[in-house]
């Protein structure tokens, strides 16, 4: 079973779970999404078919002619719908016209499906308490990132740089988040989301949903450290530092 979740994130990576998390999106001719070109240019269709045997997608073309010829012109897309509470980002590659269903554009078979409920409330991160993160610290291409809010089932925050785009599914390692008063550690996020914001100065980011893919060890500390035992308030400091790398 490919399956990787909590009750409230999941990441599927085999075909049965991903067919069957398309399902709604199917029966309910759910809008689906694909922001292109930076964000600048939006595919909105609805999904026709998820074929697991014949390892494909169909949508309709959207409206938009120049969306269409964007999307097909791209190696690979990721793609956004909300159903029943959840909100569902997968990437498909290849897309093409279709060979049998008229005036439609098909794509391989997913190979990750993630799914994102918020269950509880998550903390927001005082504005005087910043939360620095280097993301992905000891791969090949690190970024730096701003925590936002924090919660025992993921953390939402902003990437300065535009140009870094996550794929749904992408597993940044060793992410070394800096806590006030306390050493830094590092933690392994899974991204289940991203979306481009506007911030105040009208300039954009993108904010993006990772579930913690350990909640024990520098995982738990964080998370304890942030939300405490009421109200979510943070841990008091005061008690001794320690590496939590």
């Amino acid at each position: 079973m490919t399956l990787e979740s909590s009750p409230r994130a999941a990441v599927l990576r085999s075909r049965p779970h991903i067919a069957r998390a398309l399902e709604p999106l199917l029966d309910r001719a759910q809008k689906t999404v694909s922001f292109l070109e930076g964000g600048t240019l939006l595919f909105d269709s609805h999904l026709l078919e998820a074929s697991e045997s014949r390892g494909r997608i169909v949508f309709e073309r959207s409206r938009n002619e120049a969306a269409n010829r964007t999307l097909l012109g791209q190696s690979r897309c990721v793609f956004s719908a909300s159903a029943d509470g959840w909100r569902i980002e997968f990437v498909a590659g290849a897309p093409r016209t279709s060979s049998d269903t008229a005036g439609a554009i098909e794509l391989d078979f997913p190979d990750v499906l993630t799914r994102w409920r918020r269950s509880s409330e998550r903390t927001p991160v005082s504005p005087g308490v910043p939360l620095q993160c280097v993301a992905d610290s000891e791969g090949v291409m690190p970024f730096d990132a701003l925590v936002v809010d924090i919660g025992a089932e993921g953390l939402g925050f902003l990437i300065h740089a535009q140009s870094v785009a996550l794929e749904p599914g992408t597993v940044l390692r060793r992410c070394r988040v800096d806590m006030p008063g306390r050493a830094s550690c590092k933690v392994d996020l899974e991204v289940c989301y991203s979306q481009t914001i506007v911030l105040g100065d009208g300039s954009q980011s993108v904010r993006s949903g990772c579930r913690f893919v350990d909640t024990t060890g520098a995982a738990g500390e964080l998370i304890r450290f942030y939300l405490g035992s009421l109200g979510g308030q943070p841990v008091p400091a005061g008690e001794p530092q320690r590496d939590l790398v």
